[in-house]
């Protein structure tokens, strides 16, 4: 799970790229530190979840992590709010840390970067959805 994290932590650094190009017009910096801060949050939060996950279980296998709400419901809605943030999911702040992002790009006339980055979090979102009700919810 932690591997998984970190080759999602990998491709996070594309969103990041928007605000350095926007520089500092359109608050490109702002939009870049605000993504910045509120990913590490949620990354904390993440493998703070792993980390007691691992502690509770024994295990940091993957395979174990199924059915996780019927044995924590506590700990499987903490992590799956955290990695649906991650993912960039509407109701969460993950959605308008990379809406910001977005806006500053497509003021600025990244327009092609911005819709790569739309492609990129559309496909990001249906994997995050698809592996957190089998993994949490599922056996």
């Amino acid at each position: 799970m932690k591997r998984m994290l970190a080759y999602s932590s990998i491709g996070q650094i594309g969103y990041v790229i928007i605000g350095i190009i926007v520089g500092n017009s359109n608050d490109g910096y702002a939009s870049m530190i605000t993504y910045m801060l509120n990913y590490i949050s949620m990354n904390l939060g993440t493998f703070a979840c792993i980390v007691l996950f691992g502690l509770r279980t024994g295990t940091d296998n993957i395979r174990d992590y199924a059915g996780l709400y019927t044995k924590d419901p506590f700990l499987a809605l903490s992590l799956a709010l955290c990695l649906l943030s991650l993912g960039g999911l509407p109701p969460l702040a993950g959605f308008f840390r990379k809406l910001y992002l977005f806006r500053c790009g497509w003021q600025t006339g990244l327009y092609f970067l911005v819709l790569i980055g739309l492609l990129y979090f559309v496909m990001e979102s249906c994997n995050s959805i698809k592996k957190n009700s089998v993994k949490f919810f599922l056996y």
